[in-house]
């Protein structure tokens, strides 16, 4: 097999896996807010938030290390064995003095993040779970590196189907609850990293050593990723700390099932923009006044398609809140809306980002926008938290992506803005958020917490009302685009990402 083959297989197989594993977590969630509390639900959110920060402290972002290095050591064995031999020694040790850490500070950690939660269990098995999903993480980066994607997609669904399968039994048959969910997560992580041992020694990969000069090179390396990998997810921990010291345990918890419905958005726009990204590319090569129109029409084509998503998620977020969960948690469909609108803004950051993504130099500089927008999104919720609960929260997400936005613009424009116009962007954007806030008037105004199929008509007239708009407005880019079969080719890319 050819690399540009083995590049597409891989491909191929690192987007259905991740999303198959996002889709079936999602299909889960009736499942998981049965046999969960509100409560229950915040108190696994706020750990998996911690987890998620804690796991790049232990492996000091040791993940692309193992990648990079790899390509420079897999025609020398020895190096090789030697490596991760050295990588997985240093992040158990490194994890056991994280538990360590925790145990000697143990109510400073439980005041600071895990306000009302008992350090025993539930914050040892936190503390646990990081050693060992960092230590998975590390495997899946070898794994990658050696560009072993169908290995790597079997054992990601099997561990997925496993641990599903252990929470589903732990809180629905022996009624765990939120310890049950985190045990079964650290159970099956245990298990794995029993198996990482046997794989690495059946297939020859290590020698467990401690190569002080190969440690250096690669924390040389990864150390100042960490920042950029720790932004972001520090931002959405801090979020829930937040919310948590000035609500409940159970507003983490409505907070995160309505982040997770905003994430859909994403979840389309990152599929997209794998397949828009290439193209692209081969555009900006051309550097001719035709190709960037070409580029700025499908973009503008492309945020069209994007806003029908919104319309969907924004509008019916209600009913799908209502039908796959219980009444505790029929509010969170409330916070879902503003979500949208973050994720609105964040479409135009796609287009951006590609042109910064371009230009090499300019791409050392992206972490910039990553570090303030986090930052941003971690001051306005400590703001506007304490007030307005997860709305927020949310609205800080909100805030913190024009933020990001705008930087991005910004660095962008140090090059080439190749024809786009935020001015542009916004006549798509805009009216949609306007058709989705009339279609949700009844619901905010009248039918909060219950279901109406009057309401829900009403909602399928203004998005019906949208999609009239949209053609009469971009009538002219629409029938151009349908013609030309740009959007046949884009789909096409999309399925062989």
């Amino acid at each position: 097999m050819t690399a540009k083959k083995k590049v597409l297989e891989n491909s191929f197989f690192y987007i259905f896996s991740s999303l198959l594993v996002k889709a079936m977590g999602f299909l889960l969630l009736p499942i998981y807010t049965l046999y969960l509390t509100p409560d229950d639900y915040g108190v696994t959110n706020l750990v998996t938030g911690f987890v998620n920060v804690a796991t790049f402290i232990v492996a000091f972002s040791l993940y692309s290390a193992v990648i990079r290095f790899y390509a420079d050591y897999k025609e020398n064995r020895r190096k090789i064995k030697r490596l991760y031999g050295t990588l997985i020694s240093f992040v158990f040790i490194s994890g056991v003095v994280f538990l360590a850490i925790g145990f000697v500070f143990q109510n400073f950690v439980a005041k600071i993040f895990f306000s009302g939660i008992e350090f025993y269990p539930i914050i040892l098995i936190a503390f646990l779970s990081a050693i060992f999903i960092s230590l998975h993480l590390l495997h899946q980066s070898m794994l990658q590196g050696m560009q072993q994607g169908r290995k790597l997609t079997k054992l990601n669904l099997a561990v997925f189907a496993l641990t599903a399968t252990l929470q589903v039994a732990f809180i629905g048959i022996f009624k765990l609850g939120a310890v049950g969910f985190l045990l079964a997560q650290l159970v099956v992580n245990i298990g794995y990293f029993i198996y990482i041992i046997f794989d690495l020694k059946k297939n020859d990969l290590v020698e467990w050593t401690i190569d002080t000069s190969i440690l250096k090179e690669t924390l040389k390396y990864s150390i100042p990723l960490m920042p950029h990998d720790l932004s972001t997810r520090i931002a959405s921990l801090t979020s829930r700390i937040f919310i948590n010291n000035s609500g409940t345990l159970a507003d983490v918890g409505l907070y995160s099932i309505a982040l997770q419905f905003g994430n859909l958005i994403d979840v389309v726009q990152v599929a997209v923009n794998k397949a828009f990204q290439p193209w692209f590319y081969e555009m900006m090569n051309k550097n001719d006044m035709d190709s960037k129109k070409e580029v700025v029409n499908l973009s503008n084509l492309l945020l069209v398609f994007y806003s029908f998503i919104y319309m969907g998620i924004g509008l019916f977020s209600q009913e799908a809140i209502m039908l796959m969960t219980n009444e505790n948690y029929f509010l969170t469909w409330t916070a879902i809306p503003i979500f949208v609108v973050g994720f609105s803004i964040k479409s135009m950051y796609y287009f951006y980002v590609n042109i910064i993504m371009f230009y090499k130099r300019t791409a050392r500089k992206l972490f910039i926008a990553t570090i303030v927008g986090s930052f941003a999104d971690i001051i306005l919720a400590y703001i506007l938290v304490p007030y307005f609960g997860m709305y927020g929260a949310a609205l800080a997400f909100v805030l913190a992506k024009i933020i990001i936005v705008f930087i991005i613009v910004r660095l962008s424009k140090l090059h080439d803005d190749v024809g786009y116009r935020i001015t542009k962007m916004l006549r798509i954007i805009v009216p949609s958020l306007i058709f989705m806030i009339v279609g949700l008037y009844f619901s905010y105004t009248k039918y909060l917490t219950v279901f109406s199929f009057n309401n829900f008509i009403y909602k399928v007239l203004v998005l019906l009302a949208y999609v009239l708009f949209v053609y009469i407005t971009n009538k002219a880019i629409i029938e151009k685009a349908l013609k030309s079969g740009r959007i046949l080719k884009m789909l096409k890319r999309i399925k062989s990402k």
